[in-house]
């Protein structure tokens, strides 16, 4: 796979709180109905979507945060793109260690570096490793981090910050070493920023909201499969998938919540030893 290049800003003229949805590891297959451990990936996917669109949360955009495609095939990206057209507002995308981005047939502004609105800075970091499963910030990254705690501070902005690996070790003694294996860079950049700062991710599956040195990380469940928390090999939960819901208002405050379909079954595997 390569590695995908983040670049450009998008100015997002939302006022007051902004409203995002994180929607992560959709896990999609090379064709419509492809499974994942026994989950129809596409029909859960869109299980997921069509529970964010009978919701009352109205988002100005959406955060996708990697591992969109299962194999990194290309159809997965242009399915994926169809089934967020329902939603009307931008998408930003972000790319997993199962994705090839240059095989994505969509346009690569899907990729874009920043979002800016009137009182957040948006930043997309790429923990993407080629033919690695765990992550790491190269130069590239990091440099970026740093530009985007500048700015934020410069214009007394808040601070989101979306990657695809998780920075701090959730208890599941398989898929912790998995996570970004320079943290310790990133909390020392994100310290700087004077305003609120906010880091969301996907790639383990579950939910988890901790605060370390005063900045707030959240992991968001998978639209498809969801991994059992706290356990030392690989097991499988047959909870329900979902997204995270983010309000994000002026002051710095947030609210957020994970929210799964209801009134559904998912088949999912629960005797796997794991797909990684």
């Amino acid at each position: 796979m390569k590695s995908c290049n983040l670049q450009g800003d998008y100015l997002l003229t939302a006022d007051g709180p902004l409203r995002l949805l994180q929607i992560t590891d959709t896990h999609l297959m090379a064709e419509c109905g492809g499974t994942l451990l026994n989950v129809d990936t596409d029909d859960s996917l869109r299980a997921v979507v069509d529970t964010a669109l009978a919701g009352s949360h109205d988002p100005h955009a959406l955060l996708i945060t990697g591992d969109i495609a299962g194999d990194g095939a290309a159809d997965a990206y242009r399915r994926l793109e169809h089934l967020l057209t329902s939603f009307g507002v931008p998408s930003f995308w972000l790319p997993g260690n199962h994705d090839g981005c240059s095989n994505a047939e969509v346009p690569m502004t899907r990729f874009s570096r920043t979002v800016t609105t009137p009182h957040w800075h948006v930043l997309m970091l790429n923990s993407q490793v080629d033919d690695e499963v765990g992550g790491h910030l190269c130069d590239l990254e990091l440099a970026a981090l740093s530009a985007a705690v500048d700015a934020a501070n410069v214009a007394e902005k808040h601070l989101l910050i979306a990657l695809h690996h998780p920075l701090h070790p959730l208890g599941c003694a398989w898929l912790d070493p998995q996570r970004i294996d320079n943290a310790d860079v990133f909390m020392t950049e994100v310290s700087r920023c004077r305003q609120t700062t906010v880091v969301i991710s996907g790639h383990v599956h579950q939910a988890s909201d901790m605060t370390v040195r005063g900045v707030r990380y959240l992991t968001t469940p998978s639209t498809c499969i969801q991994f059992k928390p706290e356990q030392e090999t690989f097991k499988v939960h047959d909870i329900a998938p979902g997204y995270r819901s983010l309000t994000l208002h002026p002051d710095g405050h947030l609210e957020t919540a994970v929210v799964r379909v209801e009134g559904r079954v998912f088949p999912v595997d629960l005797n796997s030893g794991g797909y990684l």
